[in-house]
């Protein structure tokens, strides 16, 4: 592998000085995959939890998703180092793993495919390795080997696929065999209908949702626009109306992403497989090849160097010095049941930048500030019911569109998703049993009798997004639980603030708690100012949440996790405080409402006081931020 010092050749003179970071990032990550390639092995030995595949499907991922960032790395021109010993020796290791691997007979082969089966996952991130990388790892193959390897490829014909983002894993594989000549009647017919039903996912303004998770999150980069992207990019001249579709797409979801990412450079944590961290950065990269401008380059730039600034200043690395399962550290709580040691090297997808060529304006471009960094904002998302706003330098979203309705969803963990609110800087709590929806930042509800089963939202239907507030209808409970309330939540904000109302239907004798976002730190200090009801302030290394009850909350409570002997639940730290409030036990209809803070000022997180409360409009102010009167036919005399 090129050293360090290969920077301070001619060639640094002659490239731009953001090319050459970016390839540094690169280096840095494939340096310790380089440290473990031993020949005669077809797969990389990353220590770490197992999924709930096999265990021939978490080798072939150790594979597959680390080969995506050698390959990247390996498809820069001489002129970036290519031809060096290191990376001939590199590229030889990933041919002699794939010619093993594909062999039946040999004692490596990654195994075949069956239905639904994660095989065909890693088979089509395997053929863009293959692809973009071709002179390296795929035209060096004899054709024996080349026929054994397309053979292995093709199980994938007629494969069954969840409907969702993958299906475009089938598309992309007879892609390649069919540009490299392996294709077979009837495959142009299945790229097309899988196409249009992957099409079909798309909900208006360039948003899917992911089929049978019916979710939206970022799968929408991770995946669709990823895939959409590289799809038109190589293969659109096989359907040009078609990949001018996906082009179209991707530039109107570009231009809402961008307001994902805060001033620190972190995106917002939320959703499933988050530990795959900068994988979304991908969509910058590929839609600048497409020449898409929603993003200005200097811009798009800017929020992929940051991002991966935030993340590589982190400690992100377990025991083997390679990316752990985990968001800012390793974090195996985190995972989902279909991740292994391998997965979080879906990462490698948000290198997709290294596809430019160094003359592209991608890199050349001044540095242009992101949203975030500009001032605050709100973006209203109609399509997946989000309001993404900016808020001194943080982005916080707030969802009333996106549900984790079936079974298969629901076992990632609902409070990925379903939380009043998710806020860069803060992190979430996971849950600590499955009967235990987290508290933080979310109202949960419980029967009196039964306070080990805590209630949260999964499944949501949106009655407004709009530029001043969000509402949403749902009901807590599950079809084999005699537990059913009713709620109809609205939210409203102001600066670092959301006022928070819900029209509760009570079916059942109910206890009600909400949470304020959850503190964490590293160590297990914490400053409580004020813990009583109605107003709870806590603070830590210059960071404060606060919560306030304004309606039906009648106590208040500080929990902490800060034993030695405590489990970790906070997304970035060992130790968390949170102030959470709850109602009595009762029955039938109320009306609930409390205000939540998060930042840094702890002038702006004193109370508000209620001035006035006449149905149809409230009327609040502020020692530091003044008057708020919010007004909404669902606000109750008070």
């Amino acid at each position: 592998m090129p050293s360090s010092s290969m920077t301070e050749t001619k060639r640094e003179q002659a490239l731009p000085e953001s090319y050459v970071w970016f390839e540094r990032q690169a280096e840095l990550l494939i340096a310790p995959l380089v440290a473990m390639m031993e020949p005669g092995k077809a797969s990389l030995p990353i220590e770490g939890i197992a999924s709930d595949h096999d265990a021939l499907a978490d080798r072939l991922e150790a594979y597959t998703r680390p080969g995506l960032l050698i390959a990247l790395w390996l498809q820069m021109s001489p002129l970036q180092g290519g031809g060096s010993p290191d990376r001939e020796r590199i590229a030889a290791w990933f041919r002699d793993a794939l010619v093993m691997g594909t062999d039946p007979a040999h004692g490596e082969y990654f195994g075949d495919l069956r239905n639904f089966h994660q095989h065909a996952v890693e088979m089509a991130i395997l053929t863009v390795s293959l692809d973009v990388a071709r002179t390296w790892l795929w035209d060096p193959l004899t054709k024996e080997q080349q026929d054994r390897v397309a053979r292995w490829l093709g199980q994938i014909r007629g494969n069954a696929r969840p409907w969702n983002n993958h299906l475009f894993f089938n598309v992309l594989v007879l892609e390649f065999l069919h540009d490299r000549g392996y294709g077979e009647e009837g495959d142009r017919g299945a790229i097309g209908y899988l196409l249009g039903q992957l099409q079909s996912m798309h909900q208006g303004g360039g948003w899917f949702i992911d089929g049978i998770n019916e979710t939206f999150d970022h799968y929408n980069a991770y995946a669709f626009h990823t895939y959409g992207l590289y799809w038109a990019h190589r293969f659109g001249s096989n359907d040009a109306e078609r990949a001018a579709w996906w082009k179209a797409r991707a530039a109107e979801f570009v231009a809402d992403y961008s307001h994902f990412y805060a001033a620190s450079g972190e995106h917002l944590p939320f959703g499933r497989s988050i530990t795959y961290r900068f994988n979304g950065l991908g969509v910058f990269g590929l839609a600048a090849l497409a020449g898409i401008p929603a993003v200005p380059p200097g811009q798009a730039r800017r929020i992929c160097r940051k991002n991966l600034e935030f993340f590589l200043s982190k400690p992100y690395r377990q025991h083997q010095g390679v990316l752990s399962v985990g968001w800012t550290d390793e974090f195996e709580a985190i995972a989902e049941p279909y991740s292994c040691a391998g997965s979080p090297y879906w990462a490698a997808k948000g290198m997709m930048m290294l596809l430019l060529p160094p003359e592209h304006p991608f890199w050349s471009a001044e540095e242009e500030p992101y949203p975030a960094e500009t001032g605050d904002f709100v973006r209203v998302l109609p399509a997946p019911g989000f309001i993404v706003r900016g808020t001194g330098g943080d982005v916080e979203m707030l969802n009333a569109g996106t549900r984790c309705s079936t079974s298969a969803a629901i076992r990632f963990g609902a409070w990925k998703w379903s939380k009043l609110a998710y806020r860069t800087g803060m992190g979430f709590l996971v849950a600590e049993n499955p009967d235990l929806y987290p508290a933080d930042c979310a109202l949960t509800a419980w029967k009196p009798d039964d306070p080990g089963r805590r209630f949260g939202r999964n499944s949501i239907v949106p009655t407004a997004v709009t530029e001043t507030h969000v509402s949403y209808t749902y009901c807590f409970g599950e079809k084999d639980i005699d537990f059913y309330p009713q709620i109809h939540t609205y939210i409203w904000w102001r600066a670092g603030w959301l006022l928070t109302l819900h029209r509760v239907d009570a079916h059942d004798p109910a206890v009600f708690g909400i949470g304020s976002y959850a503190l964490g730190s590293d160590t297990p200090d914490f400053d409580v100012s004020e813990s009583t009801h109605p107003h709870a302030l806590i603070g830590t290394n210059g960071r404060h949440v606060a919560l306030q009850s304004l309606l039906g909350f009648e106590s208040a409570t500080v929990e902490t996790r800060s034993g030695a002997n405590d489990r970790r639940l906070h997304l970035n730290h060992a130790h968390h405080a949170m102030a959470v409030m709850y109602t009595p036990a009762f029955e039938g209809p109320k009306t609930l409402a409390a205000l939540s803070w998060a930042g840094g000022d702890l002038a702006n997180g004193q109370p508000w006081k209620l001035e006035s409360a006449k149905r149809g409009e409230w009327r609040l102010s502020h020692s530091k931020l003044g008057a708020w009167t919010i007004s909404h036919p669902s606000l109750p005399d008070a």
